[in-house]
């Protein structure tokens, strides 16, 4: 892995826990204050993950991965997102539990929301490929 490629995937890893941070204080609002306010703060939680998936894929492209041209990357996706919203619903669930019945009760909760984020990164991941090993055979078939 490149430096560039570290520092990529440590900003990612950073805005992923931001974005985690910001969906349970959303939770908390919602619980004690408005929903409506709770639902606009979710926005840039939402926006904040897609920047993390975004510099998750440039690492991978700094370390001369690509997407496969396959539909499998299409599903793939699919999956990562639906992993993301289930995520950020833990999340938000997590700082309502947390702000009604006990905070000790929402770290069980944030573990469950970051597990399954962590799922939607290795989804999201899954349609690629070495740069690398398609040169090698392609230079093996001709």
């Amino acid at each position: 892995m490149s430096a560039e490629s570290l520092r990529l995937r440590a900003l990612a890893a950073a805005l992923t826990l931001l974005s985690g941070a910001v969906m349970v204080l959303a939770g908390h609002i919602g619980n004690t204050g408005s929903w409506t306010t709770a639902g606009f703060i979710t926005i840039p939680g939402g926006v904040v993950i897609l920047a993390a998936f975004a510099l998750a894929r440039r690492a991978d492209r700094a370390d001369g991965q690509t997407v496969a041209p396959s539909g499998s990357h299409r599903r793939g996706r699919a999956a990562a997102m639906g992993a993301t919203l289930l995520s950020g619903g833990v999340m938000v669930f997590a700082g309502y539990a947390g702000s009604a019945w006990g905070w000790g009760l929402a770290v069980p909760l944030v573990t469950v929301g970051g597990l399954v984020i962590g799922a939607a990164f290795v989804f999201d991941r899954r349609g690629t490929h070495r740069l690398i090993s398609d040169s090698a055979e392609q230079l093996l078939s001709d």
